[in-house]
């Protein structure tokens, strides 16, 4: 991935190290990976970083030059890919997938099967997932095909005017639209539980019902949710807490919502990362991706 940048009449005397920080955005690490590995140029040719440009002439960095060497095993794996370009890819994740590899699982996993896919197109086999999805989560996630990548998409997607969106199903007959604004913290140390607590992290979800149905004796809800914050399981504890859990749901899940996950044969939790949507790091263009919803939730 090359970035490059035209020195205009008025950035005449600015050296390359002000540029390469400010106009490619580029983090100090970045900068001193590309130092080392002679990937910064003016107008083609290899120069220190206290240049000092010239109206006209061309500074540019090749990023993937600088890149480390990729720790994720390239593997062949089923892969709907739901938007690529130069930077950034974005594939739709089946419930039952981890995202990354971890300490016990170095194989098997959506950022394996993303390398293998770069591998097999001949791009340098390096991804980083940007945003994540629980395991039985289903839906869109964005890999960077380089850190620096990761690092500009990270940012878009913490920007207030980036949209993450959700589709689940719940337990009983959830009100029409609302916000459910309930502080989240850890249960304990080192416990993956969540709870609603006053002295909880901010956390606040917005919910829209789509439609309601009835099922097994009760009723099941079909909500779009919409995050303005990521707390770690903040749907998940939220349809809990205001009393209608996600089905399939075995953390936050009531017997009431277990004997009906049952009923319909809801296996995995039934929640899925519907819609994506953030400025494009490079351009500033509003990019929108959405994955396909599963059979599940027709109901």
């Amino acid at each position: 991935m090359l970035l490059s940048y035209t020195a205009a009449e008025n950035d005449g005397g600015r050296t390359v190290h002000s540029i390469v920080r400010r106009e490619f955005r580029a983090s100090a690490s970045l900068l001193r990976r590309l130092k080392a590995a002679g990937a910064i140029a003016v107008s083609g040719a290899a120069v220190f970083t206290d240049y000092r440009v010239k109206p006209g002439e061309t500074v540019s960095a090749d990023v993937d030059a600088a890149e480390k060497p990729c720790d994720n095993i390239p593997e062949q794996g089923d892969l709907e890919i739901l938007f690529e370009n130069e930077g950034l890819v974005a594939v739709n994740k089946p419930a039952g997938v981890i995202v990354h590899p971890t300490h016990s699982r170095n194989t098997g996993t959506m950022a394996n099967f993303v390398a293998g896919y770069m591998a097999r197109t001949s791009q340098m086999c390096s991804c980083h997932a940007v945003n994540r999805l629980d395991r039985d989560t289903s839906g869109v996630v964005l890999f960077a095909k380089n850190s620096y990548m990761k690092a500009l998409a990270s940012e878009a997607l913490s920007d207030g005017a980036a949209s993450k969106e959700y589709l689940a199903l719940v337990h009983g007959a959830m009100p029409g639209s609302g916000v459910i604004d309930a502080p989240i913290r850890r249960l304990e140390e080192r416990n993956m539980l969540r709870v609603v607590s006053p002295d909880g992290q901010t956390a606040v979800t917005r919910y829209e019902t789509v439609r309601v149905a009835g099922a097994g004796g009760g009723s099941v809800s079909l909500v779009l949710l919409r995050l303005e914050t990521g707390r770690t399981h903040q749907i998940r504890v939220h349809c809990g807490h205001v009393g209608h859990p996600v089905l399939g749901d075995r953390l936050y899940c009531t017997e009431e919502s277990s004997r009906l996950s049952r009923e319909l044969g809801v296996a995995t939790q039934a929640l899925h990362a519907y819609r994506l949507a953030y400025a494009d790091p490079l351009t500033g263009r509003r990019t929108e991706i959405v994955a396909p919803v599963p059979e599940l939730f027709e109901i």
